[in-house]
């Protein structure tokens, strides 16, 4: 998962924490949101939080929330223990407690998303250009999500992994996606709020429509589709006979891999054969390795 801990979950984890000092497991609700996002983070940082208790709790290990914590501290956050709700004042007194200023202010790039275009005559228009490709023809510019007029898109196309976002242009697209923008999903500080802004926005002017999620084929990148705040109503994957044909055991990672039920429940329909096949075949395929066929929207 690419999105740091919000402070709702840095704050109920303060509160696990102390409460293991003395206790050995501690007791929260599954469906809480903290949670949800918290094991996914978890996931991406391959910590094994707790276990699964009954329908309507997770059970928090001691060993589990050390191992959050030195990896927290590791990006610079400050220990659980020292972690205190509601931080405010500057961005100094935020940069105590956590990396990010978004716990104490709004950060001025917080509404700049990463994007890949084909017109190349906009590495003349913003300074912001990261990366230029003339064959295909690829730039990577910041946009600002206030400014932007959505009208002139069809579709809104988030890339899971940056590598595979800078290389977008050599994937072979659907030709229904041409009037698309295409942007990265973000990496923890950078872009991932505005891109969550941005997808939010997009429902509020076109709809629920046209929102496509393109991600590694297997549990974790299915989990991010169904369970974002603002739905997805696509994905983008090869064709589902490649993919039987090339997926790869070895890129089902089980500790990763979230229990079937967990997700099944509000799996669309259109992706329970996608999900299917990923667990009953225990197989899987990232991103990287679907550059040699074409793709399609499920």
């Amino acid at each position: 998962m690419d999105e740091t801990l919000s402070k709702q979950a840095l704050n109920e984890l303060a509160k696990a924490f102390k409460a293991l000092q003395l206790e050995t497991s501690y007791k929260a609700k599954r469906n809480a949101a903290w949670l949800k996002k918290t094991l996914m983070w978890c996931d991406e940082h391959a910590i094994n939080l707790g276990r699964e208790g009954d329908s309507k709790h997770y059970y928090i290990a001691r060993d589990g929330i050390q191992k959050l914590d030195a990896k927290l501290q590791s990006m610079g956050y400050s220990a659980l223990l020292d972690y205190q709700q509601g931080v405010a004042g500057d961005r100094l007194d935020g940069a105590n407690v956590s990396p990010n200023e978004k716990d104490a202010k709004e950060l001025p790039t917080e509404h700049l998303v990463l994007a890949a275009c084909s017109d190349l005559s906009l590495c003349l228009t913003y300074q912001s250009l990261f990366q230029l490709t003339e064959t295909p023809a690829q730039v990577q510019v910041e946009l600002d999500i206030r400014t932007l007029d959505l009208t002139s898109y069809d579709y809104l196309i988030v890339v899971e992994n940056r590598d595979c976002f800078s290389a977008w242009h050599q994937y072979q697209i659907p030709s229904e996606l041409i009037n698309a923008l295409v942007v990265y999903r973000g990496h923890e500080s950078h872009h991932s709020k505005a891109c969550q802004a941005l997808k939010a926005r997009w429902l509020e002017q076109k709809g629920t429509s046209g929102q496509v999620y393109f991600g590694d084929f297997d549990p974790h990148g299915l989990a991010i589709a169904i369970e974002a705040t603002t739905p997805y109503q696509y994905l983008l994957l090869p064709e589902l006979t490649w993919l039987k044909e090339h997926c790869l055991p070895t890129h089902f990672d089980e500790d990763k891999a979230y229990s079937k039920r967990e997700i099944a429940h509000c799996c669309p329909s259109q992706w329970r054969t996608l999900l299917d096949t990923m667990y009953q075949e225990g197989v899987a395929l990232r991103q990287q390795w679907m550059f040699v066929t074409q793709l399609k929207l499920y």
